[in-house]
C-alpha cells in the first residue's frame, strides 16, 4: 500500500485530493500544517504532498531547516485542482499520455448517488447523480439503471457513436424513482436510427411498460414513452438472458417493493450489480418472505463468489443502519465483510447517501480498506465516483480504475 500526507489550509483542496490518491490505491492522511519538530517516518510514509497555493514556500523551508532529524522521503509540491488527475498520474508513473493495453470490458460510472440527486459542493468529487453504471463488454453496450446519470452517459454515447447508429441494452434494477428517472433525458431514446432495449427480471417488476410509460404522462413530461423516436423494447425477461454474447443472471436483492441484482457473464469474467440491498443478518430477510436472513446471506456468497468485480449497496455505516432498519439498503461494513467472504477481486461501495459529502466518502474508504487489512484479504475497495472507469482485463491483469 503507498501512503501519503496531505498538507494543505484548503479543505476543498485536500478533500479532491485525497479522493483522487484513494482512487489510485493510495492511503492517504491530511493535514492543515507542518509541525515543527515532526517528520514522517518513512517506514509507513512514501511521500509528503504540499499545496503549492496554501503552504507557504517560506514556511517550507523554514521546516525543513529546523533541527528536527532529516526527512527521509520526497516533499512533492502539488498543483491546483485543474490539474489534480494529470498529478496523480505523474505521481504514479503512468500519465494518461501513455497508450494502454486495451481491454474488453470497461466498467464506466455515470451516477453513484442514491435516493435523490445532490448537486452542489459538497459531492462535487464522487458526483450527485442517481444509479447508472455502463458496462461496454464483448462489442455491447449495457446500461446498468436509468438514474439521473444516464443524461451525460446519453451525451458521451451520442459524442463516441459519431453518427453512427446505437444498439443499447438498459438494464432496470427496479422502478424507485432513482433509478428510472433520468430515462426521459436521454438523448439516444430520441434518434429513431437507435436502438434500445430496456429489460427487467420479470419477478421484481410485471409492467414495466407501463411504470416507465407513466412517468412520461403528460401531467410531468411533455413527452410521452409511445412517442420516442427510436421506439424501445420494453421486455421482461426470466432470471436468465443474453446481452449478445454477455450472459446476464437476474436474482432478488433485499430492499421494499421487490428489487433485482444482476450478474454479467463477461470474456473478462464475472461483474455484479447490486445497487440497492439490506443486508440484515437475523431472523427474515426483511423484504423477502419466504427467505432467512441466513439462507439470504448463503445465496450471495454463492452468487458473488469470485467476481471480478462488485458493484454493491453502501449506504449506510453501521451506526447509522441502527435507525434505518428496514429502509432496504446496508452498512458498508457489512458489504465489505460480504465481498471478502465471497473471494470479490474489486468491491466498488456504491448507492452513496444523499447527506454523504466527499470527505466523509474519503473516510468511508479509509475505514473499509482498514477492515479489508484486518482481515487479511487482498480485495481492493474503491467508492464508485462519477467519470471513474474500470477496465476488466482477463484473469490475471489488474482491474483498477483510473
Amino acid at each position: 500500500m503507498k501512503n501519503a500526507i496531505l498538507v494543505s489550509a484548503d479543505k476543498h483542496w485536500r478533500t479532491v485530493m485525497e479522493g483522487t490518491l484513494l482512487a489510485r490505491g493510495w492511503q492517504v492522511a491530511s493535514v492543515e500544517t507542518l509541525v515543527e519538530g515532526e517528520r514522517p517516518d518513512p517506514a509507513e510514509v512514501q511521500a509528503l504532498i504540499i499545496d503549492a497555493a496554501s503552504v507557504a514556500r517560506g514556511a517550507l523551508s523554514s521546516w525543513l531547516a529546523e533541527g528536527a532529524p532529516k526527512l527521509e522521503i520526497p516533499v512533492v509540491i502539488a498543483p491546483g485542482l485543474t490539474d489534480a488527475e494529470r498529478f496523480a498520474d505523474a505521481l504514479e508513473g503512468q500519465m494518461r499520455t501513455v497508450e494502454k493495453e486495451a481491454s474488453p470490458v470497461v466498467v464506466r460510472f455515470w451516477g453513484v448517488r442514491g435516493s435523490i440527486p445532490t448537486p452542489g459542493p459538497a459531492t462535487s468529487f464522487y458526483g450527485g447523480n442517481t444509479s447508472c453504471v455502463e458496462v461496454e463488454a464483448d462489442g455491447e453496450t449495457i446500461i446498468l439503471d436509468a438514474g439521473s446519470g444516464i443524461r451525460p452517459l446519453g451525451l458521451s454515447l451520442m459524442a463516441r457513436a459519431a453518427g453512427k447508429p446505437l444498439n443499447l441494452h438498459l438494464i432496470i434494477s427496479h422502478t424507485h424513482w432513482d433509478h428510472i428517472q433520468g430515462l426521459p433525458f436521454f438523448i439516444p431514446a430520441y434518434i429513431p436510427t437507435n436502438h434500445l432495449r430496456v429489460v427487467v427480471y420479470s419477478e421484481v417488476r410485471h409492467d414495466l411498460a407501463h411504470v416507465l410509460a407513466m412517468q412520461m404522462d403528460s401531467a410531468y413530461f411533455p413527452v410521452a414513452m409511445k412517442d420516442l423516436p427510436s421506439h424501445p423494447e420494453v421486455e421482461e425477461a426470466g432470471d436468465h438472458f443474453n446481452c449478445g454474447p454477455v450472459e446476464v443472471e437476474g436474482f432478488f436483492s433485499n430492499h421494499p417493493g421487490l428489487c433485482a441484482g444482476y450478474k454479467l457473464q463477461t470474456s473478462a469474467g464475472t461483474i455484479v450489480y447490486v445497487s440497492d440491498n439490506e443486508l440484515n443478518f437475523e431472523g427474515q430477510a426483511i423484504h423477502l418472505a419466504a427467505e432467512t436472513a441466513d439462507h439470504m446471506h448463503e445465496r450471495f456468497i454463492a452468487t458473488l463468489k469470485g467476481a471480478r468485480v462488485l458493484i454493491h449497496d453502501a449506504q449506510y455505516t453501521r451506526a447509522e443502519y441502527k435507525s434505518k432498519l428496514g429502509w432496504g439498503h446496508s452498512a458498508f461494513e457489512d458489504t465489505v465483510q460480504l465481498a471478502g467472504e465471497s473471494g470479490v477481486e474489486h468491491l466498488v461501495l456504491f448507492h452513496h447517501d444523499p447527506l454523504r459529502s466527499d470527505a466523509q466518502l474519503n473516510q468511508l474508504v479509509r475505514d473499509a480498506r482498514a477492515i479489508v487489512a484486518e482481515k487479511g484479504w487482498t480485495m481492493r475497495v474503491d467508492a464508485a465516483r462519477e467519470g471513474m472507469e474500470i477496465p476488466v482485463y482477463p484473469k490475471g491483469h489488474s482491474a483498477a480504475p483510473r
